[in-house]
């Protein structure tokens, strides 16, 4: 995923860092975030609780943090103490833990935010389980994308 996004690269790069920002962008449109933890660094985590239709939990697991240009994290459905888990859907066999990494580059003041996603210790069938779901991760990081540029209008 590719989004451009009307900001500096350092101001991108700051509201994925601390608990103040994260809670007004991060997550499904439908399911504003309470941040349970934040530890923004490499070997730190990010827990959270997701206040949809039905309450669940996620958790990031930093993996490498390059100030205003990458952070690369595990993403998981977690428990309420922030230990990752099975995606708590019914019939969905999915990786327990999936490698994001973003990038940041910056043009004229329009900051490109680059998003890949792969399954990480993953079964083959938990791999056809993420083939199966890419379309809509990524709907669903547009979404978080597009809450993420209207946030940042507002800072």
């Amino acid at each position: 995923i590719k989004e451009k996004i009307n900001a500096s690269k350092e101001a991108v790069f700051l509201a994925f860092s601390t608990a103040k920002s994260l809670k007004e962008w991060w997550g499904p449109v439908e399911s504003p975030i309470d941040v349970l933890f934040l530890n923004f660094r490499p070997g730190g985590k990010f827990h959270y609780r997701m206040n949809g239709l039905h309450q669940s939990y996620g958790v990031k697991q930093y993996l490498e943090i390059v100030p205003n240009s990458k952070i690369v994290w595990l993403n998981s459905f977690a428990n309420e103490k922030g230990n990752p888990i099975k995606a708590p859907f019914e019939g969905l066999n999915i990786p327990v833990e999936i490698r994001n990494s973003i990038t940041l580059t910056e043009e004229n003041g329009i900051t490109t935010l680059s998003l890949t996603a792969e399954p990480h210790n993953s079964t083959e069938a938990e791999i056809a389980g993420f083939i199966s779901i890419i379309d809509g991760m990524k709907q669903g990081f547009g979404g978080t994308l597009n809450q993420l540029a209207a946030y940042l209008q507002t800072v």
